[in-house]
C-alpha cells in the first residue's frame, strides 16, 4: 500500500504528462486543440480551471460562452478548437476539453495557458572595483512578474559569453563590445552596445557624438560655401563686403567669367573628402545627420 503522500505524486505526474504548456503575449490570439477527436462530434465543453468556458449540445445549435469568453471566444464545432482573441493575463490557466461527453485525459489533453507580457528594452549599469582592473555589467529592466519566465545572454563578437543577469570583464578581455539580451518565451530585447572600459582602441558613445556633430558642422559650412558662390558669383572671401551686410549675397560682375563645371568640381572634392573621413571611421558608413 503506498503512502497517500507518494500517491498524490504519482497521480500529479501523471496528469502533468497530458498537459500541454502554451505561452503567449498579452493581445495576441490563442487556437486551443481538443486532441484526437472522433468522426461525429455531438457536444463539446472547455473548462477554464474548475469553471465552464465554452459549452455546445447539437441538440442545441447555439453555442454558450461563459464569463470573458463571451466577447473573446469562439468555438469550431467541425473540430472542437476553442480560439480566444485579444488575451489578457487573467486568461491564463488550465483549459480542458471534454468531447461528446469524454474527459479522458489521454485523448482530450489538457492545454496550460500563460500569457505574458513582452520583454522592456534592457539598460546596463557598470560598476567597476577601486583598482579599475575589473568591472560588472548588470542587465537592468522595468519587466515584472508579469514577463516571466526572463532569461539574461551576454553577447560580445556575435558569440554568448554568458547566462546571467551580470557579466563581469577584466583586463585580459579584449571583447570590443558587449550587448545584453533579455528573452522570454514570447518575446526578445537588446540594449544597446556597451564598450568594453578596458578595450583603448573602442571608442566611446562620446566620441561618437562629438564626430557626429563635427561632421555634419562642416558639411553644412561646405554648403554654404557652395551657395554662395552659386548666388554671388565669387567665394566668400573675394567679396568686400562681409556675411552681415547686405550685398554679401549679392551676384557682383567679375573679370574671370564664373563657369559652373568649377562649382562642380568642388562638390566632387567636398564629397571625396567626406568619404575619405567617414572611410576612417567604420561607426558613419551609416551616418545621417
Amino acid at each position: 500500500m503506498l503512502p497517500g503522500w507518494w500517491l498524490c505524486f504519482l497521480l500529479g505526474a501523471v496528469s502533468a504528462q497530458w498537459e500541454s504548456p502554451v505561452y503567449r503575449k498579452v493581445g495576441d490570439p490563442v487556437v486551443l486543440k481538443p486532441g484526437s477527436v472522433p468522426d461525429t462530434i455531438t457536444s463539446i465543453l472547455w473548462k477554464h480551471g474548475d469553471n465552464i468556458a465554452i459549452q455546445w449540445d447539437h441538440s442545441d445549435p447555439e453555442i454558450i460562452y461563459y464569463r470573458q469568453f463571451k466577447v473573446r471566444s469562439s468555438l469550431n464545432i467541425s473540430s472542437g478548437e476553442m480560439t480566444i482573441r485579444e488575451l489578457t493575463h487573467n486568461d491564463s490557466g488550465l483549459y480542458k476539453p471534454e468531447i461528446n461527453g469524454g474527459s479522458d485525459s489521454s485523448l482530450f489533453p489538457a492545454t496550460r495557458l500563460t500569457v505574458i507580457s513582452p520583454v522592456p528594452v534592457p539598460q546596463v549599469t557598470e560598476s567597476c572595483n577601486d583598482q579599475k582592473t575589473s568591472c560588472t555589467f548588470t542587465c537592468e529592466s522595468t519587466a515584472g512578474t508579469d514577463a516571466e519566465p526572463v532569461t539574461y545572454e551576454w553577447k560580445s563578437d556575435g558569440k554568448v559569453i554568458a547566462s546571467s543577469k551580470e557579466l563581469h570583464v577584466t583586463k585580459e578581455n579584449n571583447s570590443s563590445m558587449f550587448t545584453c539580451e533579455m528573452k522570454n518565451p514570447v518575446s526578445e530585447s537588446s540594449s544597446d552596445p556597451i564598450p568594453n572600459p578596458f578595450n583603448n582602441n573602442t571608442p566611446s558613445p562620446k566620441t561618437y557624438t562629438g564626430l557626429t556633430v563635427f561632421i555634419c558642422l562642416l558639411l553644412f559650412v561646405l554648403l554654404l560655401f557652395v551657395i554662395h558662390r552659386w548666388k554671388a558669383g565669387m567665394w566668400f572671401f573675394q567679396k568686400a563686403s562681409m556675411p552681415w551686410e547686405a550685398d554679401f549675397w549679392t551676384k557682383q560682375e567679375r573679370r574671370c567669367k564664373f563657369h559652373p563645371q568649377s562649382t562642380f568640381f568642388i562638390l566632387v572634392q567636398i564629397i571625396m573628402i567626406l568619404k575619405k573621413l567617414t572611410s576612417m571611421f567604420p561607426f558613419y558608413s551609416k551616418l545621417r545627420c
